[in-house]
């Protein structure tokens, strides 16, 4: 299935839904495309919906995404991501986190709206 994305903007937060398979640089540039989004539209906040989104990642390809996502989104004031379970491994959060970026990922929609405080 190939890599596609929706993005919607809500009156508190822009919502970027994805689906299909990611390779490293697909994501990375999905941070790049919220960032964008966010900075033109005025928005602090972002929801990332990647339920529907398949990787193959090794642990060094989680650590370089939570790099790129706190380099991409350091000025923004929360960024929520939503991933299935299988792919909830937190060293993607933890590395984003480490780096400055108020930044989680969850595995229920409804708690990842909650912490984004809308």
């Amino acid at each position: 299935m190939p890599f596609t994305f929706t993005v919607e903007h809500g009156p508190e937060y822009v919502t970027v839904t994805s689906a299909g398979f990611a390779a490293l640089a697909d994501l990375c540039g999905l941070f790049d495309l919220v960032r964008v989004t966010c900075e033109r539209h005025g928005h602090t906040r972002a929801l990332l919906d990647l339920r529907q989104v398949e990787i193959q990642f090794a642990f060094t390809d989680h650590l370089a995404l939570g790099a790129h996502a706190a380099s991409a989104l350091r000025s923004m004031g929360r960024v929520a991501s939503v991933v299935a379970p299988k792919f909830r491994v937190g060293t993607s959060e933890k590395a984003a986190q480490q780096m400055g970026l108020r930044f989680r990922t969850f595995t229920d929609l409804s708690e990842a709206i909650a912490w984004l405080g809308c």
